[in-house]
């Protein structure tokens, strides 16, 4: 989009500040704590500045809050779950943190394990199309919403390029559950309008042991191809979703 728009070009999609926010997650989620939208607790680090020493690091100690773990640790922007790690304890983060940034080169994004169900959701803007006409809504548009079903060996779901994503990986979430499918329906449609997004984006949210519900990240990119073999993909099974629901 910076290019296009540096040469004068109308496009479709996000725009820089847009994609370049949503892509990195450490930067999402720390507009979205701004915003007051609910998000798993957080640090980064750089290893250029030295080996990670959780019981040395303020901001960690801050933001944990003399929490032991399990802990989430990612690269701040990547693809299909790459090099997500799930870890028990303190004890472990160094090396897992050098880990991810010997294999990324980049920042390290460590996360509060959230125990709970797994969610996604497909949102866009409040101009849709039926039967050739075209209708502002008063909100943005959320699609169906989706539950990730876990393996019995995952704590977090792996990565598209480990198992594909495939039919029996996902179930709608029914309007049945009308608090849970509100309450996912708004956080996404909340997204949208604090992050001022103009497309398609898909949140990915998952619950803490007491059931509340925190956003993981938004991806500025959701896959929208229609199933093949057997293997499909979140934006299609998100729009099957809505039909059903």
């Amino acid at each position: 989009p910076s290019t296009l728009e540096m040469l004068g070009l109308p496009y479709v999609g996000h725009d820089p500040l847009s994609a370049t926010t949503l892509d990195n997650k450490h930067a999402f989620k720390r507009e979205a704590v701004c915003a007051g939208l609910p998000t798993a607790p957080f640090s980064t680090w750089d290893m250029t500045r030295g080996p990670f020493q959780p019981a040395l690091n303020s901001r960690f100690q801050l933001a944990f809050d003399g929490y032991p773990g399990p802990f989430i640790v990612k690269p701040v922007s990547g693809r299909a779950s790459l090099h997500v790690h799930v870890v028990p304890g303190l004890q472990d983060l160094p090396e897992i943190v050098a880990d991810v940034h010997r294999q990324t080169g980049n920042l390290v994004l460590i996360e509060k394990y959230l125990p709970g169900r797994e969610f996604c959701i497909a949102v866009a803007g409040r101009i849709t199309a039926r039967d050739g006409v075209f209708t502002r809504g008063s909100e943005p548009f959320a699609f169906g919403a989706l539950e990730r079903v876990f393996e019995k060996d995952e704590m977090i779901f792996t990565s598209m390029d480990s198992r594909p994503i495939t039919t029996s990986r996902f179930k709608n979430v029914e309007p049945q559950e009308s608090e849970l499918w509100t309450n996912i329906h708004q956080l996404a449609r909340e997204v949208f309008l604090e992050f001022n997004l103009g497309t398609l984006i898909r949140i990915d949210l998952r619950a803490d042991e007491n059931g509340k519900l925190h956003i993981l990240e938004a991806n500025p990119k959701p896959d929208l191809k229609y199933p093949v073999l057997g293997v499909t993909s979140l934006g299609y099974l998100s729009q099957e979703g809505l039909k059903k629901a």
